[in-house]
């Protein structure tokens, strides 16, 4: 692990012309940055006042990518100058499984020879990034840096897409069953959390993209093949977000579907019994009268003809309902 002298510095490291791995201090960045070779990688806690106030001051980042690691707005952007490669990319927040809807701003600055990095939330993918990068699992240059890092929000994205495949499956099994009167809490809060997602992984596909297509001139070629592979897994992970939130909008209509025809089954059920039992109403209407000339008074089956007729007359509704092929 690379020590860290307090809170403002979550990991900073420098590589020098010879190749050798130089642990920072806070105490070390400026002369990191100000040095002529090498390459530097920091990841700055912006969350900290005096991380910002040296952001504010800092001569040896340009004003441009100062403004974007001081930046707290989330619009997600990539942006490539004469000064480097500067933007805000979307990370899963650690506590996501607690709290969907939490996926936070990395900001980024880059060019080719430092990788300066700020986030104001602990962050899942740039953690594993720096992860990867104390092990020696990543090369130690801007865009592999880079790619790394693409490589690790898809890992991220895509275990949220796994967990919501899964519940979409287990209530896809329940909509086949029938077994839908419940599951619609379940199923919004999957539709939730796939349209959170997909609407910070969009915006970061395109502003890749357009990366892409115009990648800073000191870019190696192997560098931008790296970089176009983690792009394409990202897109790839994205579609199947997409396929993945129109799955979950399809089992909400089939649900509904069901749902509306377990409810036109049971009126279905009701008004039959409702035709059945009406003509019996009518003959226990009749005979309830409290008048003078009801037959069957003074007839000691009376109670018993009127049942039979009560249970003739059901028969022959239900006998209409057949021959109508109602029932």
């Amino acid at each position: 692990m690379l020590a860290i002298d307090d809170k403002r510095l979550i990991y900073g490291a420098r590589t020098t012309g010879s190749g050798e791995t130089v642990k920072l201090g806070w105490d070390d960045v400026d002369s990191a940055l100000a040095a002529p070779d090498g390459f530097v990688w920091l990841h700055l806690n912006a969350s900290d006042a005096r991380v910002q106030a040296w952001l504010a001051d800092c001569p040896h980042l340009p004003e441009d990518a100062r403004e974007t690691l001081l930046g707290t707005d989330r619009h997600l952007r990539i942006e490539a100058s004469s000064d480097g490669v500067m933007g805000v990319v979307g990370d899963l927040h650690h506590d996501f499984a607690d709290d969907p809807t939490r996926v936070g701003t990395l900001r980024i600055f880059f060019d080719d020879r430092r990788f300066v990095t700020s986030r104001r939330n602990p962050l899942r993918a740039v953690d594993r990034l720096r992860h990867s990068v104390e092990k020696g699992e990543c090369e130690r240059r801007p865009v592999p840096l880079l790619a790394e890092l693409l490589h690790h929000l898809s890992d991220a994205f895509a275990g949220v897409l796994v967990e919501a495949t899964e519940d979409l499956d287990d209530f896809e099994a329940e909509v086949l069953a029938d077994r839908v009167r419940d599951g619609g809490t379940q199923l919004g809060r999957v539709r939730r959390t796939l349209a959170h997602v997909r609407r910070h992984l969009g915006p970061q596909r395109i502003a890749l993209g357009g990366l892409l297509a115009r990648l800073p001139s000191w870019t190696t070629p192997d560098d931008a093949t790296e970089l176009r592979n983690a792009v394409a897994r990202l897109d790839a992970v994205g579609h199947d977000l997409d396929l993945a939130q129109d799955r979950a909008r399809q089992l909400q209509d089939e649900r509904g579907a069901r749902l509306a025809e377990i409810t036109n089954r049971n009126l279905y059920v009701l008004s039959i019994f409702t035709a059945v039992f009406l003509p019996m109403t009518l003959v226990t209407g009749v005979f309830g009268m409290n008048v003078a000339g009801l037959p069957g008074v003074d007839n000691p089956h009376g109670f018993l003809w009127t049942l039979l007729l009560m249970a003739a007359t059901g028969l022959g509704t239900l006998v209409v309902l057949r021959l109508s092929r109602i029932v």
